[in-house]
């Protein structure tokens, strides 16, 4: 598939959609944030509900204003699709834009896993890389569902302590529950990773090589590991089951998150990781890649996924790309790792920079002459 073919494509996707939806359905898509912001380093992120019943001490969401009451997000999924096709930073398609579901949300509380499910259909039904964190168990029937829906798609399955994992997530399954899960999804022939994130001195690293052992027992082969983020209330949640940060934290808010010195931890999972033959990633992004069956070397953290996978792509290409988009350039190098592009005429370089970089799965380097 060339470059140019997923601008075709995302116009062929608004249409029928347009054709599908109701006026009414079609203002709510436009007028929500899905709509026109930026995607995160680890993809679009997409919500499937708005806030969260489990109430983890080390949580950030309720910081950034997110309730403890759950409700599903009000878009359905062909307004959630909709919303997404109309977004100029969106490239539809299997070596499109990367989705990701959990960041702000359980997607499988009772309340949220049906709008859940929507979503995960729709993606499917584009074939973009598609990811979804939990630390729920997902039942058969959900899994049997997620199979069909969406085949391709990345699981990140949390658990970070075994041991006295109730001081850290109250109200969240027992772990080994969850263990039982992955196995599930696993023997469906869906992608799941441990997601050790975020890594909690004195519970992560006292359990982590139990944790390992377990997941490459059920079946896993990767884990995404990621440092510990705190605000002040978090600071003090953790400090009243036992963990102080004094030692870690050089800098604390009431709303901003900072990521505590962690890097000792880190480095010391994944060598129990490597030893026992699980292939670490230092992205969560990482691990969608390599369930989509591609190849990314965008940043320091690669390469990810399948190296000999990533996109070939020429002058041509970028170039063709590059005025259907609107852009006019004077020149274009394509390397290895890195895709070069000297732009005379065009606005929201963002935008341009965001399509090429997923697209090639390259490092950008943009230059207005």
């Amino acid at each position: 598939m060339k470059l140019v073919d997923y601008v075709y494509l995302k116009r062929r996707l608004i249409q029928e959609l347009e054709d599908k939806l109701s006026e009414e359905s079609k203002k709510k898509a436009r007028e929500d944030h899905h709509s026109r912001r930026p995607p995160r380093p680890c993809g679009m992120t997409v919500h499937t509900g708005i806030g969260c019943s489990l109430c983890c001490v080390y949580c950030y969401i309720y910081d950034m204003g997110f309730p403890r009451t759950v409700t599903p997000y009000p878009l359905t999924g062909l307004e959630m699709l909709y919303a997404l096709a109309i977004n100029p930073y969106f490239a539809p398609g299997r070596g499109g834009t990367m989705i990701a579901m959990g960041a702000v949300s359980e997607p499988f509380l009772p309340e949220t896993r049906d709008r859940t499910l929507e979503y995960i259909r729709v993606f499917g039904m584009i074939k973009n890389p598609t990811q979804i964190s939990t630390k729920m168990n997902i039942d058969d029937e959900t899994i049997e569902k997620i199979s069909r829906y969406c085949p391709h798609i990345s699981f990140l399955v949390t658990i970070i302590a075994l041991r006295d994992f109730r001081k850290l997530e109250p109200l969240a399954p027992d772990p080994y529950e969850r263990f039982e899960s992955c196995r599930k999804l696993i023997n469906k022939n869906i992608h799941v990773s441990l997601f050790m994130r975020p890594i909690i001195p004195g519970f992560t690293d006292r359990d982590a090589e139990e944790i390992l052992s377990i997941a490459k027992d059920v079946g896993i082969r990767t884990v995404v590991l990621g440092t510990l983020r705190v605000t002040r209330r978090i600071f003090k949640n953790l400090l009243k089951v036992g963990v102080d940060l004094s030692r870690r934290v050089r800098k604390l808010s009431d709303k901003e998150q900072y990521p505590i010195v962690g890097h000792d931890l880190k480095r010391n999972i994944a060598k129990l990781a490597e030893r026992l033959g699980l292939r670490v990633y230092e992205a969560a992004c990482g691990a969608n890649i390599e369930a989509a069956g591609l190849g990314c070397v965008a940043c320091d953290w690669g390469p990810c996924g399948y190296p000999d996978k990533i996109p070939h792509v020429d002058e041509r290409d970028i170039s063709e790309l590059c005025s259907e988009l609107g852009f006019k350039i004077s020149k274009t190098m394509v390397r290895d790792r890195i895709v070069e592009v000297h732009v005379t005429s065009g606005s929201r370089l963002d935008v341009l920079e965001k399509w090429l970089k997923e697209l090639t799965r390259r490092r950008v380097v943009i230059r207005k002459v």
